[in-house]
């Protein structure tokens, strides 16, 4: 069970508290964890055209994976990782295609980081893969808890 394991990093608090979860699962099951940073763009629009603009630099985004890495290595699990890029509004798409992809059977993400009016703004992804994925979906919390 949870042999393959698919961890949605952000570089946050709850990313670090998934990490520290799957890195107990993996020993657990002796199972690998594969890393994902999905470097978001939002599409600005401006008259009659629309331009993609990403919300983070993809060194930051390499940042986020590669730190994710070394973490789990040096706890001994086996472990890759990837940046993909997509549009905010399709994180949780690209979450569950890839978990398919790679044949992973849990996902393990944090909860939304906003409250309040902007929770209402945002979209929930891990409500979404939660909803959409057709495999188990772990929600880990931080002891940080959500920013706004």
């Amino acid at each position: 069970m949870y042999k393959k394991i698919l961890a949605a990093v952000d570089g946050s608090a709850h990313g670090s508290a998934v990490l520290d979860a799957v890195s107990a699962l993996a020993k657990l099951t002796g199972g690998t964890v594969q890393v994902i940073h999905i470097r978001p763009s939002q599409v600005i629009s401006g008259g009659i055209t629309s331009t993609v603009v990403p919300v983070e630099e993809s060194a930051e985004s390499r940042k986020v994976v590669d730190d994710a890495l070394a973490r789990l290595r040096a706890d001994g699990i086996t472990a890759d990782g990837e940046v993909d890029e997509g549009l905010t509004e399709d994180l949780a798409a690209i979450l569950v295609e890839r978990a398919e992809a790679l044949g992973s059977d849990l996902i393990a993400v944090g909860p939304g980081h906003y409250s309040g009016i902007s929770a209402l703004l945002h979209p929930s992804v891990s409500r979404a893969v939660a909803k959409s994925s057709p495999v188990s979906v772990l929600l880990v919390h931080s002891e940080a808890g959500a920013t706004v």
